[in-house]
Parts: structure tokens; C-alpha cells; sequence
């Protein structure tokens, strides 16, 4: 007999705002991924033999070797770049502070109008033809990588304090079952996390 029991959905804030980083892709043999009961790192992939992955991907494949849940993976090449980075990392502290005191002034208006600000930038900044400026694709693969990462930290915390990982769905939901507020807290900030909404799995 299956158990009944409610799955909370978690909207992480902001994923794309806090997920700005190194510009730089690596061609690399990962290590075999055997945990069960958590997500693969390298997401949907099932590819075998090389890949290329982004940094962020990379750091997560590291320190997921540093945990003992697999290899580390052999790297084959490099192709990185730190220029970016600073002025990625310039525009993501503005936005950041913008939408702080937005929150604090309980501006809905400007805060929505951050929110939509980049993610249009990271939707149109790859080959998109809404965006003839900037075209850089390596940086929204950067990004959207660097968000799930995030987001697959959040669901390694939340196993290691007892809860069920049920689901990681795109880059900001992640499905728990147990007292997710015991784990995280619950908010607005980047460091917080949202209630979207609550279902029931089982029997």
C-alpha cells in the first residue's frame, strides 16, 4: 500500500538574476552518476563519452566529486574567458539592488519591469532576431546552466535535511516532500524561496 503524502512546489526567486557568471565551455568526460534518489547534474543528458558542459555545470560536477556522489570528470578542453564576467556581474548588482528596494517600497510595478528586464535579456541575448546588439549564446547557455545548478544545490540541501526530492522542474521549481521550511526560508530575496502551490502523491 502506497503512502499518501503532499509534495510542496518551491519557486526559487529571481534564478536568472543570480545566475550570472564565468563566461567559458569545457569538452569533458563526466563520471557515472549513481545516486537514486537525487538528480544527474548534467540535468536530461543521457549522452555517453564527451560533452561539452559550461563552467557552472563543471563547478557542480566538482563539487558533487568533493561529496563522494561521483568521479570527478576528466577534462579535455577549455575555452574560458573572465572578460565577461565583469560585465555580467556589473548589470546583474544593479538589478539586484533595484529590485531589493523595490521590494522594500512594495513597488510591484518596478519590480515586475526588473523581473521582465532580464528575462528578456536571457531569452534574446542567443542567436534571437528581437536582439540585434548583443548576440552572445555561450552567455544564455552560462546562465541558464549556472540556474540550474543553483537549483540542483537547493535540491542537495533539501536531501541532506531528510526531505524527498520529488521533481526539478526547468531552472526555479523544485518539488519536496516534508516541513520545507525547516530547510529554507520562505520569501521574496534571492536567498529565499516561494510556496507556488501543493499536491498529494500516492495512495
Amino acid at each position: 500500500m502506497l503512502t499518501r503524502f503532499g509534495v510542496a512546489v518551491l519557486d526559487m526567486n529571481a534564478v536568472f538574476l543570480a545566475a550570472s557568471r564565468r563566461s567559458g565551455v569545457y569538452l569533458v568526460s563526466p563520471g557515472v552518476w549513481g545516486v537514486v534518489d537525487l538528480p544527474s547534474p548534467l540535468g536530461g543528458r543521457r549522452e555517453l563519452g564527451r560533452l561539452w558542459i559550461t563552467e557552472p555545470t563543471l563547478r557542480l560536477l566538482l563539487r558533487c566529486a568533493r561529496l563522494g556522489l561521483c568521479d570527478e570528470p576528466v577534462i579535455h578542453e577549455s575555452w574560458t574567458s573572465g572578460a565577461s564576467e565583469g560585465l555580467l556581474e556589473k548589470m546583474r548588482r544593479a538589478l539586484v539592488e533595484v529590485r531589493k528596494e523595490a521590494i522594500a517600497n512594495s513597488d510591484d510595478v518596478v519590480n515586475e519591469y526588473v523581473k521582465s528586464m532580464y528575462s528578456k535579456f536571457v531569452s534574446t541575448v542567443g542567436e534571437s532576431t528581437a536582439n540585434r546588439d548583443i548576440r552572445r549564446p555561450d552567455w544564455m547557455h552560462i546562465i541558464r546552466s549556472q540556474a540550474f545548478a543553483n537549483l540542483w544545490l537547493k535540491a542537495y540541501k533539501a536531501h541532506t535535511a531528510g526531505l524527498t526530492v520529488v521533481e526539478m522542474s526547468g531552472t526555479d521549481e523544485l518539488h519536496v516532500a516534508g516541513d520545507w521550511q525547516q530547510v529554507f526560508p520562505e520569501g521574496r530575496d534571492l536567498t529565499q524561496v516561494k510556496a507556488k502551490s501543493i499536491y498529494t502523491l500516492g495512495e
